[in-house]
């Protein structure tokens, strides 16, 4: 007999952060270091989801292992890529909104 999601996402939403934390320890057997609502309602039905259904066939379960394997992850960031936008000389002067405007004015 299948599950019906309407019903179980209705539950999951219903319920508080904690009672979704013990939810989620009792469908997947490990603790939860989330407390997303939205985030542990969704991995919970999802999951639960994955055991009725069968999951991932086994072919796609290894192309994923491959994938993840061949990835060439960043551990670090790269050098001087410390701050958003461009960076600006040290000895460079701040703008100043007031001046470009009256220069701008004449």
């Amino acid at each position: 007999m299948g599950m019906n999601v309407e019903k179980e996402v209705a539950a999951l939403k219903a319920m508080t952060v904690p009672e979704l934390r013990a939810r989620y320890a009792e469908v997947f057997g490990e603790e939860c270091r989330s407390h997303h609502k939205a985030l542990l309602w969704k991995r919970i039905i999802w999951r639960m989801q994955a055991n009725e259904e069968g999951g991932l066939s086994d072919r796609a379960r290894r192309r994923a292992e491959e994938l993840a394997n061949d990835a060439d992850l960043r551990i670090h960031a790269p050098k001087g890529a410390g701050g958003c936008g461009r960076a600006r000389p040290p000895r460079q002067p701040l703008s100043n909104p007031a001046a470009c405007r009256a220069w701008h004015a004449s």
